[in-house]
């Protein structure tokens, strides 16, 4: 496998690249199912000092809580499960920045893994966006550009949601499709979620 390969990353490198694989750029993954594959991948950093067969969870919450730190980048975003704030549901995703990391680093990690590993699932992004695509609003976008005069409930059902949704989730929902966009490089969706930013702005503050 590439031992020294392997040795070579950093943890923060291979739990954010667990993240991504196991689906983290377009919902939030459990710290658990992060420590399960970070720790078939690389049991020597992952794993129990006394008992080398059990994955180490408290490897993986140091790990993801740096790469969550500005000074790495604010690579991702989340929260132990135990710990988790309030309309928050606990575990991890990426975030923008993240995405972008992932862009540049991807390649030199899985020559160092040496092999890859499942691919996740892609249908929820698929869902998420084809609902997108069939609103109202984002009909009118792809029309008008910038020019487009939507109202907030035409903007809020094109999210899935309604008028007495919580800002907070308003704010989450556009990070999540701001994610899929880059992920899938789709720049209509990209330009359409800057646009209702700007927009809605104040809505969103």
């Amino acid at each position: 496998m590439g031992y020294k390969k392997i040795e070579s990353l950093s943890n923060v490198d291979i739990a954010i690249y667990i993240l991504y694989m196991l689906g983290g750029w377009h919902e939030r993954i459990h710290t658990e199912d992060i420590a399960l594959k970070c720790f078939e991948i690389a049991p020597s950093k992952f794993s129990w000092t006394k008992y080398p067969k059990y994955p180490d969870l408290a490897s993986v919450y140091f790990a993801l809580g740096d790469a969550k730190k500005p000074k790495y980048g604010s690579l991702v975003k989340g929260e132990r499960e135990s710990k988790r704030e309030i309309h928050r549901i606990g575990g991890w995703s990426l975030t923008p920045k993240g995405i972008e990391w992932i862009e540049k680093n991807k390649s030199r990690i899985e020559e160092s893994i040496g092999r890859n590993i499942a691919v996740y699932d892609r249908l929820p992004s698929d869902r998420k966006l084809k609902e997108l695509f069939e609103s109202k609003a984002y009909k009118k976008f792809l029309l008008e550009r910038d020019q487009t005069n939507i109202s907030y409930p035409e903007f809020v059902e094109s999210l899935i949601c309604t008028v007495n949704t919580a800002k907070e989730i308003l704010r989450e929902r556009l990070d999540l499709y701001l994610l899929i966009s880059k992920e899938k490089k789709i720049s209509d969706v990209k330009d359409y979620i800057f646009f209702c930013q700007t927009k809605f702005r104040e809505f969103l503050e």
